[in-house]
């Protein structure tokens, strides 16, 4: 059934409290405008900041109502359609109920009655009810999915992180390199030592007691351009030159990186 649908759900507080925010303005900017109170005839000289207490009890109600949904919500562990549209009726609700304590407690000084909070509900609230639903029922369904939307990519990016992660290491127990396998550039050989250039928003490099042919072992997937060079073949380079003599060059630095005649065919077609 169409009811029982799963609908994306937010317990997160700051994000309800910004919500709120917006429909108490909101309600408070309705109010102001149309001056359903007729403040000619209300001599108080702070009537359009009361009038903003309408907006302040409203965002109090949907806080209320959402600390209300979040105990719900965590006992049952799910959220459906017919779960939103009770809470949308009864926040609705209760929100009246708030209002008109407010209109006759603060506002207008009058006893309770309920035939008043029947006029009450007739004459202000429901004029005011479809567009307090209807952005309601919006902002709490566009940024429930795009916090669910941000929190999946979030995961799935660290998902991706740990599972691309390369530990580079040298002869040495704590001579080592933890870096993702996309920053890695190219390995440099220098007498004993092989110097790792990888970028991490600027160039970086380590200098590590090893040999390429081990570091070749550790990262298979780096392929020997020159005796002295390993490079990364998933970073984008450009080679120049023939076969006779052929470089390789980047935007990420500005070393010039030779290709043995052996290998150039092998380069070319990656970078081609």
């Amino acid at each position: 059934m169409t009811l029982n649908k799963t609908f994306p759900y937010n317990p997160s507080y700051k994000l309800h409290i910004f919500i709120g925010i917006i429909i108490g303005t909101l309600l408070s900017f309705i109010l102001i405008s149309l001056q359903p109170f007729n403040l000619n005839n209300f001599d108080n000289p702070y009537g359009e900041i009361l009038l903003i207490g309408f907006g302040f009890s409203e965002f109090v109600n949907y806080i209320l109502s959402h600390l209300s949904s979040i105990y719900f919500f965590r006992k049952k562990s799910h959220w459906f359609l017919w779960n939103e549209i009770v809470f949308i009726c009864l926040s609705s609700l209760s929100g009246a109920i708030i209002g008109y304590f407010y209109l006759d407690v603060v506002f207008e000084h009058q006893s309770l009655s309920f035939i008043r909070f029947l006029l009450f509900f007739y004459h202000l609230f429901l004029p005011v009810l479809p567009l307090i639903i209807f952005t309601k029922t919006v902002l709490r369904y566009l940024f429930s999915v795009k916090s669910s939307t941000n929190l999946k990519n979030g995961v799935s990016e660290e998902i991706n992180n740990i599972s691309n992660k390369l530990t580079i290491k040298g002869d040495y127990a704590k001579d080592e390199l933890v870096i993702l396998e996309n920053q890695l550039l190219y390995v440099k050989s220098e007498d004993n030592y092989v110097v790792v250039y990888y970028k991490d928003e600027v160039l970086r490099h380590k200098m590590l007691r090893s040999k390429l042919s081990d570091i070749l072992i550790q990262v298979p997937f780096l392929v020997q351009s020159h005796r002295s060079y390993l490079i990364n073949p998933n970073h984008s380079f450009k080679i120049k030159g023939n076969s006779q003599k052929a470089i390789l060059i980047s935007t990420f630095f500005k070393e010039e990186i030779p290709v043995a005649r052996p290998s150039y065919k092998a380069i070319k077609g990656l970078f081609n």
